[in-house]
């Protein structure tokens, strides 16, 4: 054999051992991982919540309550349920009530360090203006959380599937003093895969507002950004509808520059969205017994239909 095939073979029979060490070494960390999670963290998991309990309260900075953990050994990866958690907000009141919450674990997931599934089931939300205009999420300060949540939209942004089932969010106004209002069989589902971010929520609003609303985005990242979070790099459509909306409601919750005295119908629109910019609209209306006073001179304005696209 000459001498340069018997330095190839040499090479090959290196690059293969170091081949089969890696493949080896791989199984015996996939091994040690399944083992580890079924046999020591599945039976013993509910013992950790203390420990999880006050790394959450850490984390997001108000107390969290976690009632029950269970978890599931249904095949290669388990499965993880959170029973009645519960954030409250400065004074003590319960903002956000989860009553069940069901992660989902892959092979896939895992190596990404993340869920295959985040399912939230009837959970309760409370969003509320403060008296100083501050506006609390869930017991969270909304402007801290979005100057310091870069990290956490990532992170959310990253994962395959998150649904809310059967929800409910409540908007309390401190400063207008206004009755607080409730949307009711919130549904949200969002789908995250490569730069592709598809949103849908469907929610109910009081009888006196409407039927049933759905929203509806579809939306691309950047192809070289590496945050999945940034929402203001985002392209893509919305679309909105709403079969029959009382937009005279509004009036009491929100400052519309104009008194909306009457205004009742359907209305549909399509948004094309840019970096966080609409650049084009599209609104089919169709409203009904329409009455509006303008400015201090107090002219009425009352059409008895508006039907068109915009």
């Amino acid at each position: 054999m000459s001498a340069p095939s018997f330095t190839l073979l040499k090479i090959w029979s290196a690059l293969t051992g170091w081949l089969l060490v890696a493949v080896l070494s791989f199984w015996l960390l996939v091994g040690a991982v399944w083992g580890t999670l079924h046999w020591l963290i599945v039976p013993r998991i509910d013992e950790f919540r203390p420990q999880l309990q006050a790394q959450a309260t850490q984390a997001l900075g108000v107390p969290v309550r976690l009632g029950t953990i269970v978890a599931r050994s249904n095949g290669l990866v388990p499965s993880f349920e959170l029973l009645n958690v519960e954030l409250l907000d400065t004074q003590g009141r319960v903002a956000l009530n989860l009553t069940r919450v069901l992660v989902s674990l892959s092979p896939r997931s895992l190596w990404r360090l993340g869920f295959e599934q985040i399912y939230i089931d009837s959970p309760t939300l409370d969003i509320r203006r403060l008296a100083d205009g501050r506006i609390s999420v869930g017991g969270l300060d909304f402007a801290a959380a979005s100057a310091g949540g870069a990290s956490a939209l990532n992170w959310f942004f990253s994962q395959r599937e998150f649904v809310i089932a059967n929800g409910a969010v409540r908007w309390s106004d401190d400063l207008r003093g206004t009755p607080s209002v409730a949307l009711q069989q919130v549904d949200v589902v969002v789908r995250n895969a490569g730069r592709h971010h598809d949103l849908r929520l469907d929610a109910t609003p009081p009888p006196d507002w409407g039927e049933r609303l759905s929203l509806r985005g579809q939306l691309v990242q950047p192809l070289l950004t590496r945050q999945n979070g940034r929402w203001q790099q985002w392209d893509g459509q919305l679309f909105a509808a709403f079969d029959r909306v009382d937009l005279s409601q509004l009036q009491r919750y929100a400052e519309l520059g104009f008194d909306l005295r009457q205004g009742r119908g359907s209305l549909r629109a399509w948004l094309d969205v840019s970096q966080a910019q609409i650049t084009a609209a599209v609104a089919d209306v169709a409203l009904a017994q329409v009455t509006v006073q303008l400015g201090a001179e107090l002219q009425s304005l009352a059409l008895q239909q508006v039907q068109g696209r915009l």
